[in-house]
């Protein structure tokens, strides 16, 4: 692939991404490119999202701890340590082809821990909800 076409399927897929967050509720993701020259100099590609996401479409191998330790040094070195930016996880979104097994989401160990109880917490909350529902339901039935 040339550069021009390289590129032209790197904003693609950042786009891809940008568009795939709006879907999910997320309505004012906007690529870097767009919206903030600052964070695309920090290698994060996708703005007004709890994470900083970078997307990589590319054939060859990436160093990902490489990576998201450029990430974490520029972030450090262009965003106020107090911003909550610093908080977000670092997500890569690797896609190298077509199948689903090319398609890939890479990020730290911790983070993806954080994130699992942050669901589970969620899950329980939305339990409890539903059980009071019902609960609530059948009470209104009685009267």
């Amino acid at each position: 692939m040339s550069g021009k076409k390289n590129r032209n399927a790197g904003h693609t897929f950042d786009r891809f991404w940008a568009k795939t967050f709006r879907d999910a509720g997320y309505i004012y993701c906007k690529t870097t490119r767009q919206a903030s020259r600052l964070l695309d100099s920090c290698k994060v590609d996708l703005a007004f999202i709890p994470y900083n996401f970078q997307c990589k479409k590319v054939l060859a191998s990436i160093n990902y701890k490489e990576l998201i330790l450029s990430i974490k040094k520029s972030l450090k070195e262009n965003i106020p340590e107090e911003d909550l930016i610093h908080d977000y996880p670092i997500v890569i979104a690797h896609k190298r082809g077509k199948t689903p097994e090319d398609h890939l989401i890479i990020m730290e160990a911790s983070s993806f821990i954080d994130m699992m109880h942050k669901i589970r917490e969620y899950e329980i909350i939305q339990n409890e909800t539903m059980k009071q529902k019902k609960k609530n339901a059948e009470n209104s039935k009685i009267l």
